[in-house]
C-alpha cells in the first residue's frame, strides 16, 4: 500500500460505488465508504478492504444536508488526514414520462442527484489538497436521454455542466474534475430492470453485454491517478460503445 492517499466515495455501499471503493483500496487509497441507509453493506465493504490489508471506514451521511456533508469531511480528516480525492457516486434512479411525473418525483431526484452531488463536490473543492482529484459518476443518459428518463437525465446533465465550469475554477490549484458516464450496468440501478429492457441495452453495445461495476471502477481509478493530470472538465463515456 504505497500510495497512502485518502479518498471519499459517496454511494460507496452501492453496486458501482462498492467496486470503486475496492479498486481504490487495492491501489493503496485510504477509503471512506459513504452510505445513507445501508449500514451493513458499507461495513462489509470496509471490513473486506481491511481484511486485504487496506485502510477503510464506513461513514453515514445525508448528502442533501449541508452540515452533515461538512461533518463527513471533518470525520475523514480526523481519521486519515488530508483528503486527496473525492468520488461523487451517490445517486437514485427514477423514470417514466415527464407528463406523468409529479413534482415530488422530481424533487426526490433533485435532492440526491443534484443537491447531494453539488454539496459533495463543493465541499471537495473547498477542502481537497492542491493537485487533488474530483470525479462525478454521471450517466450516459445525461448525453443521450431516452424515453422515460427525462427527470433522471436532467439531474445528471446539471452536474456535468457544473463540472465544466469548475474545471476552470480549480485549475489554478492543479485540481482536476471530471465525470464518467456509465451505460446500463448490473449490479447497480439497472439490476431491477425487466429482462426485455436488459436485452435491449445489451444489444446496444458491440460487446453484447451490460456493463459491470468493475468496468466503471477502473476508469475512476485512472482519473484519480497522476496519469490523468492533463484531463479536466471531461465527460468520459464508459458504456461499452452503446452511445457510438
Amino acid at each position: 500500500m504505497a500510495n497512502k492517499k485518502t479518498v471519499i466515495v459517496t454511494g460507496g455501499s452501492g453496486g458501482i460505488g462498492s467496486a470503486i471503493c475496492c479498486k481504490l483500496a487495492d491501489a493503496g487509497w485510504n477509503t471512506v465508504v459513504h452510505y445513507h441507509s445501508d449500514h451493513d453493506a458499507a461495513e462489509k465493504i470496509a471490513d473486506d478492504i481491511k481484511a486485504q490489508g487496506g485502510r477503510a471506514v464506513s461513514a453515514k451521511c445525508n448528502l442533501s444536508d449541508e452540515q452533515q456533508v461538512a461533518e463527513l469531511f471533518d470525520a475523514t480528516d480526523a481519521e486519515f488526514g488530508e483528503i486527496h480525492g473525492v468520488v461523487a457516486c451517490a445517486g437514485i434512479g427514477g423514470g417514466g414520462p415527464v407528463v406523468e411525473s409529479t413534482l415530488d418525483d422530481f424533487q426526490k431526484l433533485l435532492s440526491v442527484n443534484v443537491v447531494g452531488a453539488y454539496l459533495t463536490i463543493r465541499e471537495a473543492a473547498r477542502r481537497i489538497e492542491e493537485g487533488g482529484r474530483i470525479v462525478f459518476v454521471s450517466s450516459q443518459l445525461a448525453e443521450r436521454p431516452r424515453e422515460g428518463t427525462g427527470l433522471y437525465s436532467a439531474t445528471k446533465a446539471a452536474i456535468d455542466a457544473m463540472i465544466v465550469s469548475m474545471s476552470r475554477e480549480l485549475g489554478t490549484r492543479d485540481i482536476t474534475i471530471n465525470s464518467v458516464r456509465p451505460g446500463a450496468t448490473e449490479p447497480g440501478m439497472f439490476a431491477d430492470s425487466s429482462d426485455e429492457r436488459k436485452e435491449f441495452f445489451r444489444n446496444l453495445s458491440p460487446f453484447k453485454r451490460l456493463g459491470h461495476p468493475d468496468d466503471i471502477a477502473g476508469v475512476v481509478e485512472f482519473l484519480l491517478s497522476d496519469d490523468a493530470r492533463w484531463m479536466t472538465g471531461q465527460h468520459l463515456r464508459v458504456d461499452g460503445g452503446a452511445s457510438n
